[in-house]
Protein backbone atom coordinates (compact mmCIF):
# COMPACT_ATOMS: atom_id res chain seq x y z
CA UNK A 1 0.00 0.00 0.00
CA UNK A 2 0.99 3.53 -0.75
CA UNK A 3 2.46 5.68 2.23
CA UNK A 4 0.90 9.03 2.36
CA UNK A 5 3.52 11.55 2.64
CA UNK A 6 3.10 15.56 3.09
CA UNK A 7 5.78 17.48 1.62
CA UNK A 8 5.94 21.09 3.58
CA UNK A 9 7.86 23.47 1.72
CA UNK A 10 9.33 25.49 -1.03
CA UNK A 11 8.31 26.38 -4.96
CA UNK A 12 10.86 28.26 -6.89
CA UNK A 13 11.10 28.82 -10.63
CA UNK A 14 14.38 27.35 -11.77
CA UNK A 15 16.17 29.93 -14.58
CA UNK A 16 18.94 27.43 -15.78
CA UNK A 17 21.56 28.55 -17.91
CA UNK A 18 24.19 25.53 -19.14
CA UNK A 19 27.67 26.89 -19.93
CA UNK A 20 31.17 25.59 -20.59
CA UNK A 21 32.10 26.84 -17.34
CA UNK A 22 30.90 28.53 -13.96
CA UNK A 23 32.08 31.88 -14.59
CA UNK A 24 34.33 33.62 -11.90
CA UNK A 25 33.19 37.04 -9.84
CA UNK A 26 33.38 39.72 -12.74
CA UNK A 27 33.63 37.14 -15.44
CA UNK A 28 31.23 37.16 -18.34
CA UNK A 29 31.08 33.69 -20.51
CA UNK A 30 28.31 33.00 -23.10
CA UNK A 31 25.95 30.40 -22.22
CA UNK A 32 24.76 27.35 -24.44
CA UNK A 33 21.06 27.39 -23.32
CA UNK A 34 18.29 28.88 -21.22
CA UNK A 35 15.13 26.80 -19.49
CA UNK A 36 12.67 28.02 -17.10
CA UNK A 37 11.77 24.75 -15.06
CA UNK A 38 9.84 24.21 -12.20
CA UNK A 39 12.02 24.13 -9.00
CA UNK A 40 12.54 24.60 -5.88
CA UNK A 41 13.02 22.06 -2.57
CA UNK A 42 9.67 21.47 -1.61
CA UNK A 43 8.22 21.26 -5.07
CA UNK A 44 10.68 18.57 -6.09
CA UNK A 45 10.28 16.20 -3.08
CA UNK A 46 6.91 16.18 -3.70
CA UNK A 47 7.24 14.87 -7.33
CA UNK A 48 10.15 13.19 -6.11
CA UNK A 49 8.06 11.24 -3.74
CA UNK A 50 5.02 10.66 -5.79
CA UNK A 51 7.39 9.16 -8.37
CA UNK A 52 8.26 6.84 -6.09
CA UNK A 53 5.15 5.80 -5.50
CA UNK A 54 4.07 7.99 -2.79
CA UNK A 55 0.31 9.62 -2.29
CA UNK A 56 1.86 12.94 -2.14
CA UNK A 57 0.52 16.24 -0.95
CA UNK A 58 2.39 19.77 -1.23
CA UNK A 59 1.77 22.82 1.29
CA UNK A 60 3.42 25.71 0.34
CA UNK A 61 2.70 29.50 -0.96
CA UNK A 62 3.65 31.58 -4.29
CA UNK A 63 2.87 34.78 -5.61
CA UNK A 64 -0.31 35.82 -7.54
CA UNK A 65 1.34 36.11 -10.52
CA UNK A 66 2.18 33.86 -14.06
CA UNK A 67 5.20 31.81 -11.94
CA UNK A 68 2.93 30.71 -9.36
CA UNK A 69 0.14 29.91 -11.61
CA UNK A 70 3.07 28.01 -13.89
CA UNK A 71 4.33 25.93 -11.02
CA UNK A 72 1.04 25.17 -9.29
CA UNK A 73 0.12 23.77 -12.95
CA UNK A 74 3.42 21.58 -13.12
CA UNK A 75 3.38 20.12 -9.88
CA UNK A 76 -0.47 19.13 -10.09
CA UNK A 77 0.46 17.66 -13.82
CA UNK A 78 3.18 15.49 -11.94
CA UNK A 79 0.77 14.05 -9.83
CA UNK A 80 1.19 15.98 -6.33
CA UNK A 81 -2.10 17.41 -4.48
CA UNK A 82 -1.05 21.32 -4.75
CA UNK A 83 -4.45 21.78 -2.61
CA UNK A 84 -2.69 23.15 0.03
CA UNK A 85 -0.63 25.50 -1.88
CA UNK A 86 -1.90 29.74 -1.04
CA UNK A 87 -1.39 32.45 -3.46
CA UNK A 88 -0.41 35.92 -1.94
CA UNK A 89 -0.53 39.18 -3.28
CA UNK A 90 2.54 40.49 -0.54
CA UNK A 91 5.28 38.72 -2.36
CA UNK A 92 6.33 37.31 -6.14
CA UNK A 93 7.06 33.77 -6.74
CA UNK A 94 10.33 32.58 -5.75
CA UNK A 95 12.92 32.41 -8.17
CA UNK A 96 16.54 30.89 -8.82
CA UNK A 97 19.08 31.50 -11.10
CA UNK A 98 21.30 28.49 -11.87
CA UNK A 99 24.61 27.86 -13.68
CA UNK A 100 25.35 24.81 -14.72
CA UNK A 101 29.01 23.41 -16.14
CA UNK A 102 28.50 21.42 -19.29
CA UNK A 103 31.56 19.23 -18.46
CA UNK A 104 30.94 18.56 -14.61
CA UNK A 105 26.96 18.99 -13.64
CA UNK A 106 28.35 21.01 -11.24
CA UNK A 107 26.08 24.53 -10.12
CA UNK A 108 25.89 27.85 -8.68
CA UNK A 109 22.51 28.82 -7.27
CA UNK A 110 21.46 32.00 -6.25
CA UNK A 111 17.90 31.99 -4.71
CA UNK A 112 15.02 34.85 -3.72
CA UNK A 113 12.44 32.69 -2.04
CA UNK A 114 10.04 35.44 -2.21
CA UNK A 115 6.62 33.54 -1.38
CA UNK A 116 8.19 31.30 0.33
CA UNK A 117 9.52 33.29 3.30
CA UNK A 118 6.03 34.47 4.01
CA UNK A 119 4.60 31.33 4.98
CA UNK A 120 3.44 31.37 8.91
CA UNK A 121 2.03 29.31 11.46
CA UNK A 122 -1.50 30.30 10.25
CA UNK A 123 -0.56 28.19 7.05
CA UNK A 124 -0.53 25.03 8.70
CA UNK A 125 -3.59 25.24 10.08
CA UNK A 126 -5.50 23.56 7.67
CA UNK A 127 -3.84 20.77 9.23
CA UNK A 128 -6.17 19.88 11.77
CA UNK A 129 -8.54 18.67 8.52
CA UNK A 130 -5.80 16.78 6.92
CA UNK A 131 -5.66 13.43 7.29
CA UNK A 132 -2.98 12.20 9.12
CA UNK A 133 0.40 11.50 6.85
CA UNK A 134 2.51 8.27 7.30
CA UNK A 135 5.59 10.98 6.67
CA UNK A 136 6.07 14.85 6.72
CA UNK A 137 9.07 15.90 4.88
CA UNK A 138 10.84 19.45 5.33
CA UNK A 139 13.61 22.08 4.03
CA UNK A 140 14.73 25.19 4.98
CA UNK A 141 13.59 27.23 1.83
CA UNK A 142 11.17 28.83 4.37
CA UNK A 143 11.35 30.67 8.08
CA UNK A 144 13.00 28.34 10.28
CA UNK A 145 10.57 29.00 12.65
CA UNK A 146 7.41 27.87 10.44
CA UNK A 147 9.64 24.98 9.80
CA UNK A 148 9.52 23.83 13.30
CA UNK A 149 6.29 24.75 14.07
CA UNK A 150 5.28 22.60 11.30
CA UNK A 151 7.21 19.25 12.38
CA UNK A 152 5.72 20.21 15.70
CA UNK A 153 2.42 20.12 15.02
CA UNK A 154 2.93 17.15 11.98
CA UNK A 155 5.10 15.21 14.58
CA UNK A 156 1.69 15.67 16.96
CA UNK A 157 -0.28 13.90 14.12
CA UNK A 158 1.71 10.92 14.61
CA UNK A 159 4.07 11.39 10.87
CA UNK A 160 7.46 10.86 10.71
CA UNK A 161 9.31 14.05 10.21
CA UNK A 162 12.38 14.15 8.01
CA UNK A 163 14.19 17.16 6.92
CA UNK A 164 16.40 18.21 4.07
CA UNK A 165 18.42 20.82 6.33
CA UNK A 166 19.36 22.89 3.04
CA UNK A 167 19.81 25.71 2.79
CA UNK A 168 21.01 26.38 6.11
CA UNK A 169 19.74 29.95 7.10
CA UNK A 170 21.34 30.09 10.16
CA UNK A 171 20.00 26.55 11.85
CA UNK A 172 21.80 25.45 14.86
CA UNK A 173 22.20 21.44 15.91
CA UNK A 174 19.68 22.90 18.86
CA UNK A 175 17.54 23.66 15.77
CA UNK A 176 17.13 20.06 14.68
CA UNK A 177 16.92 18.80 17.14
CA UNK A 178 12.77 17.88 17.24
CA UNK A 179 13.09 15.96 13.79
CA UNK A 180 13.29 12.13 13.49
CA UNK A 181 16.06 12.15 10.47
CA UNK A 182 17.87 15.02 9.21
CA UNK A 183 19.77 15.17 6.24
CA UNK A 184 22.21 17.75 5.20
CA UNK A 185 24.63 18.33 2.19
CA UNK A 186 28.40 18.11 3.45
CA UNK A 187 28.86 21.73 2.80
CA UNK A 188 25.32 22.44 4.86
CA UNK A 189 26.67 19.99 7.90
CA UNK A 190 29.57 22.21 8.07
CA UNK A 191 27.27 25.30 8.41
CA UNK A 192 25.59 24.33 10.84
CA UNK A 193 28.22 22.28 12.99
CA UNK A 194 30.96 25.28 12.64
CA UNK A 195 33.20 21.61 11.72
CA UNK A 196 35.19 20.84 8.82
CA UNK A 197 34.00 18.40 6.91
CA UNK A 198 36.79 18.15 4.52
CA UNK A 199 37.71 14.06 5.11
CA UNK A 200 35.22 11.54 5.30
CA UNK A 201 36.30 11.20 9.61
CA UNK A 202 35.49 15.08 9.65
CA UNK A 203 32.00 15.03 7.73
CA UNK A 204 31.38 11.84 10.40
CA UNK A 205 32.56 13.33 13.30
CA UNK A 206 30.25 16.56 12.37
CA UNK A 207 27.17 14.20 11.70
CA UNK A 208 27.44 12.51 15.55
CA UNK A 209 27.63 16.11 16.66
CA UNK A 210 24.11 16.66 15.19
CA UNK A 211 23.36 13.03 17.27
CA UNK A 212 24.54 14.06 20.34
CA UNK A 213 22.52 17.36 20.26
CA UNK A 214 19.28 15.07 19.65
CA UNK A 215 18.51 14.07 16.11
CA UNK A 216 17.91 10.10 16.28
CA UNK A 217 18.89 9.52 12.33
CA UNK A 218 21.58 12.19 10.23
CA UNK A 219 22.21 11.23 6.64
CA UNK A 220 24.81 13.33 5.34
CA UNK A 221 24.66 13.49 1.24
CA UNK A 222 28.44 13.34 0.16
CA UNK A 223 28.01 14.42 -3.52
CA UNK A 224 30.80 12.02 -5.23
CA UNK A 225 31.52 10.06 -2.43
CA UNK A 226 28.60 9.10 -1.81
CA UNK A 227 26.89 8.92 1.41
CA UNK A 228 27.33 8.98 5.17
CA UNK A 229 24.23 7.53 8.16
CA UNK A 230 25.10 8.43 11.71
CA UNK A 231 23.02 7.42 14.59
CA UNK A 232 23.84 6.62 18.82
CA UNK A 233 25.61 3.51 17.38
CA UNK A 234 28.45 4.76 15.18
CA UNK A 235 28.63 6.34 11.47
CA UNK A 236 28.70 4.87 8.37
CA UNK A 237 30.39 5.31 4.77
CA UNK A 238 28.38 4.66 1.61
CA UNK A 239 30.20 4.67 -1.66
CA UNK A 240 28.40 6.18 -4.69
CA UNK A 241 26.65 4.63 -7.91
CA UNK A 242 29.09 4.87 -11.06
CA UNK A 243 27.27 7.74 -13.10
CA UNK A 244 27.95 10.03 -16.35
CA UNK A 245 27.10 13.32 -14.58
CA UNK A 246 24.92 15.86 -16.44
CA UNK A 247 23.20 18.16 -13.62
CA UNK A 248 23.18 18.26 -10.13
CA UNK A 249 20.42 20.09 -9.98
CA UNK A 250 17.50 18.72 -7.75
CA UNK A 251 20.06 15.68 -7.21
CA UNK A 252 19.46 16.10 -3.12
CA UNK A 253 16.00 16.50 -3.48
CA UNK A 254 15.65 12.99 -5.19
CA UNK A 255 18.07 11.28 -2.31
CA UNK A 256 15.96 12.59 0.43
CA UNK A 257 13.15 11.77 -1.14
CA UNK A 258 13.87 8.24 -1.72
CA UNK A 259 15.29 8.21 1.85
CA UNK A 260 11.90 9.57 3.39
CA UNK A 261 10.28 6.53 0.99
CA UNK A 262 12.26 3.84 1.82
CA UNK A 263 12.35 4.66 5.85
CA UNK A 264 8.98 4.81 5.69
CA UNK A 265 7.92 1.87 3.89
CA UNK A 266 10.36 -0.55 6.84
CA UNK A 267 13.44 -0.58 4.76
CA UNK A 268 16.78 -0.56 7.02
CA UNK A 269 19.08 1.99 7.65
CA UNK A 270 21.74 0.51 4.93
CA UNK A 271 19.01 -0.21 2.83
CA UNK A 272 17.24 3.24 3.04
CA UNK A 273 20.90 5.24 2.68
CA UNK A 274 21.77 3.27 -0.16
CA UNK A 275 18.17 3.60 -2.25
CA UNK A 276 18.76 7.20 -1.59
CA UNK A 277 22.12 7.40 -2.99
CA UNK A 278 20.40 5.61 -6.16
CA UNK A 279 17.84 7.94 -6.68
CA UNK A 280 20.79 10.67 -6.22
CA UNK A 281 22.36 9.48 -9.03
CA UNK A 282 19.67 9.08 -11.43
CA UNK A 283 18.77 13.00 -10.56
CA UNK A 284 22.71 13.94 -11.82
CA UNK A 285 22.20 12.22 -15.39
CA UNK A 286 18.96 14.80 -16.30
CA UNK A 287 19.31 18.46 -16.96
CA UNK A 288 16.66 20.15 -14.78
CA UNK A 289 14.65 20.16 -11.24
CA UNK A 290 11.74 18.44 -11.67
CA UNK A 291 12.31 16.73 -14.86
CA UNK A 292 15.04 14.92 -13.39
CA UNK A 293 13.69 13.37 -10.63
CA UNK A 294 13.17 9.44 -11.72
CA UNK A 295 10.96 7.10 -11.32
CA UNK A 296 10.21 4.12 -8.84
CA UNK A 297 11.62 1.79 -11.58
CA UNK A 298 14.20 3.26 -12.58
CA UNK A 299 15.52 3.60 -8.63
CA UNK A 300 14.75 0.23 -7.97
CA UNK A 301 16.66 -1.21 -11.02
CA UNK A 302 19.92 0.94 -10.20
CA UNK A 303 19.41 0.02 -6.38
CA UNK A 304 19.42 -4.25 -7.07
CA UNK A 305 22.19 -3.70 -9.34
CA UNK A 306 24.60 -4.34 -6.25
CA UNK A 307 24.62 -5.47 -3.32
CA UNK A 308 24.03 -3.07 -0.04
CA UNK A 309 27.45 -2.22 1.40
CA UNK A 310 29.05 -0.38 4.13
CA UNK A 311 31.91 0.69 6.32
CA UNK A 312 32.29 1.94 9.34
CA UNK A 313 33.93 5.42 10.17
Amino acid sequence: MASSMLVVGSLILDMVVRSSKIPAPGENICGASFAMVAGGKGANQAVASHRLGNMVSLLGRVGDDYFGEMLISEVESAGVDASLVRRTRSHSTGVALIVVEESSGLNTIVVDPGANMALEPDDLDILAKFPAPDVALFQLEAPIGFVIEAARRCSSMGARTVLDAGPPRGATPEVLEGFDVVSPNRFELADITGMSVDTLEQAGAAALQLVDAGVGTVVVKMGPEGALAATADGCWHFSPFDIEPVDATAAGDAFTAALATAMCEGMTLEQSVAFANAAGALAVTRAGALPSMPSRAEVVKLFSSREVSCSAL
